[in-house]
């Protein structure tokens, strides 16, 4: 029992002496509320105030009684109240209570589930993102690990009833499962996610093929494989490091202001039915569209200068991270056009 849940039963158990002094006196000595209920708290209390009126033999076997008992009860109150407050319980209480009504807040959010080795480097590049999102952990020296970096967190298994529940998994956005070696649980969150929540974009992780497989029968939209990543990784390093290298800079935030992108172009774009040479010649982008998903499809093409955009179209542009925020305006129809020379 922890230290809060012990003081909550003193607590509780202070309310039921007063109580129960309170009808006792009434019942012994025949007073009225009133008269009952302040003899029985200057009794627990031991303040020494004479009695409300005089006692007979009963009424003081009684007393005594209630004195011995509250004495206790109220030492036991102390000791446990101190005992959060030096061992920074009740600090951790009132934190919990305040990370409780943030998560409660959130919408749109990253539930992640395992803050392990790629759970925390998952985590961190959400943060550096300034994705919102929250950790769900059962190991507690984890979760300390995780609310010392100033996320969000919530102690318990996700395979549990009402544990996601508690992280918000009704308003989230997408669900990150990196429990690699507990292949059972990550199955059973997934399949449990996609059947509450259909909407619901979840990614998984796996070790191996027949693990990858069985995420997605269970209703994973993508599963992750890093062996199979690092290994990939390892023969470019060999073959293609050139290539590996400017990959690394495109795919890391400080690297020569360069990055990918993904956008979908709105219904009724500006850039709707146009080729991709007239959108660069007409609101002057210097980032390139390396592929194209048309709508409806399930594979990117390689588009030339001639190749037209749709609405709803998705997009993977290469280019500078200043410039993506006003693609995103003109594609979106906010700002007037700026036309090339």
């Amino acid at each position: 029992m922890t230290p809060i849940q012990r003081f909550r039963l003193s607590l509780l158990l202070i309310f039921l002496l007063t109580g129960g002094g309170t009808l006792g006196y009434r019942e012994i000595e025949g007073w009225g509320w009133v008269d009952s209920l302040f003899m029985t708290v200057i009794t627990l209390s031991t303040v020494g105030y004479q009695t409300v009126h005089p006692l007979d033999r009963a009424g003081l076997f009684f007393t005594m009684a209630l004195i011995i008992v509250g004495v206790g009860a109220l030492g036991y109150a102390i000791a446990t109240l101190s005992e959060m407050i030096l061992e920074g319980h009740l600090q951790h209480f009132w934190g919990g209570r305040k990370m409780e009504r943030m998560i409660d807040k959130l919408e749109n959010h990253v539930v992640v589930c395992g803050f392990g080795r790629i759970g925390t480097l998952t985590a961190a590049s959400l943060a550096e993102r300034g994705i919102p999102f929250v950790v769900v952990e059962e190991n507690p020296d984890l979760v300390k690990e995780a609310v010392a970096r100033k996320y969000l967190a919530v102690m318990g298994n996700a395979t549990e009833e009402g544990v996601l529940g508690k992280a918000g998994i009704d308003r989230a956005q997408a669900l990150l499962v990196t429990l690699s070696t507990r292949v059972a649980d990550a199955a059973y969150i997934v399949m449990s996610s996609r059947i509450d929540h259909p909407g619901l974009t979840v990614i998984a992780m796996a070790n191996d093929s027949r693990t990858e497989a069985k995420l997605l029968k269970a209703g994973a939209n993508k599963v992750v494989s890093p062996f199979i990543l690092g290994s990939s990784r390892m023969v470019m390093a060999l073959t293609q490091p050139t290539l590996l290298d400017v990959m690394d800079i495109v795919t890391t935030r400080d690297g020569m202001g360069l990055t990918f992108e993904e956008l979908v172009i709105p219904e009724m774009s500006p850039f709707c039915d146009l080729s991709i040479a007239e959108i660069g010649k007409k609101f002057g982008f210097r980032s390139h569209i390396i592929a194209i998903r048309p709508v409806g499809g399930k594979n990117f093409v390689l588009p030339t200068a001639q190749s037209v955009l749709r609405a709803l179209d998705q997009i993977v542009l290469i280019g500078s991270r200043d410039e993506f925020d006003r693609i995103r305006e003109e594609m979106a129809g906010n700002r007037e056009p700026r036309v090339l020379s």
